[in-house]
């Protein structure tokens, strides 16, 4: 598997109001610079509001999740209107997110609104029907429902992609999901390119697509990327849908936990390893000492990650190259700080 950085923008779903068009329930709108501005460098936005697609109009009568009791399951609310109770828009939220499958199928991430009764992903406000709040353990009716239908789809909040390390949390999964569609299914946007892709078994490219991963996955969690590997080595004990489908879930997965400097050191170290016996031994020391200079939090991850791709050439061995690690698409980009 080769590293190219990217040469199209990637497709991004995200609620409206973020973009700046007044579609709040007051006539508002929630207008994020970061994603308007940052983030749209590399996105190419897929904009949507449930709310106002299903005909409730701007402005419009606030909304609320009602559950029967604290702790309800997640599923188990209903989306109804503050001031008028008989006001139930929980099916026809699910129906809108249904309907808009087909129009998702391209997007490889979605940034939606917290707090939102439809869109919100965290800590959404729940009410008892006598108007109290109850808890914070709610989800947006309407992402929620493009959680079931895209079980591995990179999904984000606006607010906290105003937090560094979070953002670079959501690039980095953004990135991943858009390079198995390109890669392991063949749906580059270069056809020849992809064609070339399509020659090689699907089974194959699934492993190779672990494999570029493999150093990043284990900077993320080291015990779920070595039960990852073990899937993949008993790979004839399911079928190829199967093992696609688990492989993916499994990566997006640990690439959703953030990644610990301690495991990132395992990952540089491991990195070092297969480029220490073409370097002179005041190199190897040079190295060996940024790594731990990283470790202790003196030096960041950026100045390692520099002096290991300069080192990079000289080693003619594959698979070091092919480390989706090494390449850090986000820092190339400019788009977020590594550290």
């Amino acid at each position: 598997m080769k590293i190219q950085l990217l040469k199209h923008k990637i497709p991004v779903g995200i609620s409206q109001c973020a973009m700046g068009d007044p579609v709040r329930f007051n006539g508002g709108h929630k207008h994020s610079k970061v994603c308007t501005g940052l983030l749209a460098q590399c996105f190419d936005y897929v904009p949507l509001c449930p709310e106002v697609a299903i005909g409730m109009g701007v402005p419009r009568k606030p909304i609320h999740l009602l559950v029967d009791k604290a702790g309800a399951p997640v599923d188990a609310v209903r989306v109804i209107g503050v001031e008028n109770p008989e006001v139930d828009v929980t099916t026809p939220l699910r129906d809108y997110a249904d309907s808009v499958v087909p129009e998702l199928q391209k997007v490889r991430g979605y940034i939606f609104m917290q707090n939102s009764p439809s869109c919100g992903l965290h800590g959404v406000r729940r009410y008892l029907d006598n108007g109290h709040g109850i808890d914070s353990e709610g989800v947006g009716v309407f992402a929620r429902r493009l959680q079931q239908q895209f079980p591995h789809l990179p999904m984000e909040e606006v607010g906290r992609l105003n937090n560094s390390e979070l953002r670079e949390n959501f690039l980095t999964r953004v990135f991943a999901y858009d390079a198995w569609f390109r890669y392991v299914e063949g749906e580059e946007v270069d056809e020849a390119v992809a064609e070339e892709t399509r020659k090689t078994s699907r089974i194959s490219r699934i492993i190779e697509f672990y494999t570029a991963y493999k150093y990043l996955l284990l900077a993320h969690n080291q015990d779920a990327t070595r039960a990852l590997g073990r899937v993949l080595a008993d790979s004839k004990a399911q079928s190829e849908d199967d093992l696609a489908f688990a492989v993916r879930g499994g990566i997006m997965d640990i690439l959703s936990r953030p990644a610990s400097r301690k495991d990132r050191t395992n990952a540089l170290m491991h990195s070092q390893g297969h480029l220490k016996e073409f370097l002179s031994r005041e190199e190897k020391a040079e190295l060996q000492q940024l790594i731990e200079d990283y470790r202790r939090g003196h030096k960041p991850l950026s100045s390692v990650l520099t002096l290991l791709r300069h080192f990079l050439p000289r080693s003619p061995h594959g698979f070091i190259h092919s480390q989706v690690l090494l390449a850090a698409e986000p820092a190339e980009l400019g788009l977020c700080d590594f550290h």
